[in-house]
């Protein structure tokens, strides 16, 4: 194929010298050339390429197609309730199409990613822990994971988008947290833990509309609700949520709802930008639903007590509010984007309805830290959630009532990670994890009295932009 690109780029240059100057004066500049040149395996954009210009001309049109495979191999060398390997893997297939290019209808969009889940669970099965250590762990299945319509307005103004949305990809986003692997990074468990069913997150979303506003570059609000719960009990009594919505078929809009708001305020956004990135975003939500009280019945006896009837003192309704600081601290000279960046979040709900009513985490980026491998990206980040003083006095009402169990406190994980970009659709990303106090400071099943210990996770992932 090279020889034959050879031959033809030589034959085209002789065709060019022998016609006159005015038509020489047309031939593509040696940029245009290159760039028009079809690039090569490990240099193309995606693994599977072009499809024969089958992919360019659908896009062209307003049809794209897309897709992402995740796989890999981790194990908790320590720690934990055994020590186990396991692999686990993730295709993602994401279907957008621009209706102004299809029909003419101008601002309007669709979008839908459908997953296919395989492989097993490490903290699921082997940690029991808050934190998944991967952002990808979920029941094996296949699902769908988001499907919408978007009318924008005004040049991007304003926007409406209606449909089954994921609340992770719509709020309290930080985008040096999405380095990271750890579940906790993405929809953090300070959401998870106090939200029915989890909340909105991977790999369950829900029914609902959100509104954008953006008055000026630097400022966005935006305003959502979502049906409360994305597996409701009512259709199921498996335990777990992701059982109950197998298939992310339920479009449910009759539980009730979920009301979230975020303001944002962004400088020096653009990657040619002169001045330091800083995003600072505050939201806050409230849940219309009914919440479980951590530590009394509904005849104000402790849960912890044989003599309660575990019937939890329920409230009407819960909250929480968040602040998201995303900030470069040194911007690598001559780089766009290149640099050490800090990120940190931090949330607040009430403590007698939320098992995780504190939460924090911050972390440290740098993009560009070997010199040669500007995208490739190391990092650290430390995670941590306190677990309810209502919780933890309930445990303690046990022990004082001569039940063996140990009593729960926080739960904290610390990543350090390296994404290698090996080219434009390959990366490799070795990580590592310490797990501190895996549920909070829980026991082992058969060992009311001993905590299950600290345990440290090694992992290797691939990521292939198909």
């Amino acid at each position: 194929m090279r020889h034959m690109s050879a031959a033809i780029t030589l034959a085209a240059g002789i065709a060019v010298l022998s016609i006159p100057a005015k038509a020489e004066e047309a031939a593509p500049a040696p940029a245009e050339a290159e760039a028009a040149a079809p690039k090569g395996f490990w240099e193309r954009d995606t693994l599977t390429g072009d499809w024969g210009g089958l992919r360019s001309s659908l896009d062209a049109s307003g049809l794209k197609l897309g897709g992402v495979y995740t796989g890999e191999v981790l194990g908790n060398p320590s720690g934990g309730l055994r020590q186990r390997a396991v692999a686990k893997g993730l295709l993602e297939i994401d279907i957008d199409a621009d209706f102004d290019k299809l029909i003419g209808w101008q601002g309007l969009t669709f979008h839908t990613s459908l997953f296919q889940i395989h492989g097993r669970s490490m903290s699921a099965n082997f940690l029991s822990n808050n934190f998944t250590v991967r952002d990808i762990e979920a029941a094996p299945a296949g699902r769908i994971w988001a499907m919408w319509l978007q009318q924008s307005v005004y040049d991007d103004l304003a926007s409406l988008r209606v449909g089954q949305m994921p609340e992770q990809e719509e709020f309290c986003v930080s985008s040096n947290g999405a380095y990271f692997i750890n579940g906790t990074f993405g929809w953090p468990i300070g959401f998870a833990a106090n939200m029915p069913s989890g909340g909105g997150a991977y790999p369950l979303a829900m029914t609902g509309a959100r509104v954008k506003v953006q008055p000026t570059p630097e400022l966005a609000i935006l305003t959502a609700v979502f049906n409360g719960d994305p597996a409701p009990m009512i259709y199921s009594n498996n335990p777990d949520p992701q059982r109950r919505n197998r298939y992310g078929l339920n479009f449910d809009t009759n539980q009730p709802p979920h009301w979230f708001g975020e303001v944002q305020y962004g400088v020096n956004q653009d990657k040619g930008a002169e001045g330091l990135p800083t995003m600072v975003k505050l939201g806050g939500w409230y849940h219309n639903g009914r919440f479980l009280d951590q530590r009394y019945d509904n005849q104000g006896i402790s849960l912890g007590s044989a003599a309660s009837n575990t019937i939890a003192k329920t409230y009407r309704g819960s909250w929480g509010i968040y602040g998201v600081i995303d900030h470069m601290l040194w911007k690598k000279p001559g780089s766009e984007d290149g640099g050490i960046g800090v990120f940190t979040r931090l949330f607040v709900s009430p403590e007698d309805r939320s098992a995780m009513p504190y939460y924090d985490e911050v972390g440290l980026t740098w993009k560009g830290m070997i010199e040669g491998r500007d995208d490739d990206v190391a990092g650290i980040a430390i995670g941590y959630g306190k677990m309810s003083p209502a919780l933890a006095s309930r445990d303690r009402d046990a022990i004082s009532l001569g039940t063996n169990t140990t009593v729960r406190d926080f739960e904290m994980v610390t990543e350090v990670l390296y994404r290698a970009q090996m080219n434009p659709w390959f990366t490799l990303v070795p990580n590592v994890q310490y797990v501190m106090h895996p549920g909070g400071g829980i026991a082992y099943p058969d060992r009311p009295t001993t905590r299950i210990p600290d345990a440290t996770v090694v992992g290797l992932r691939a990521v292939l932009k198909l």
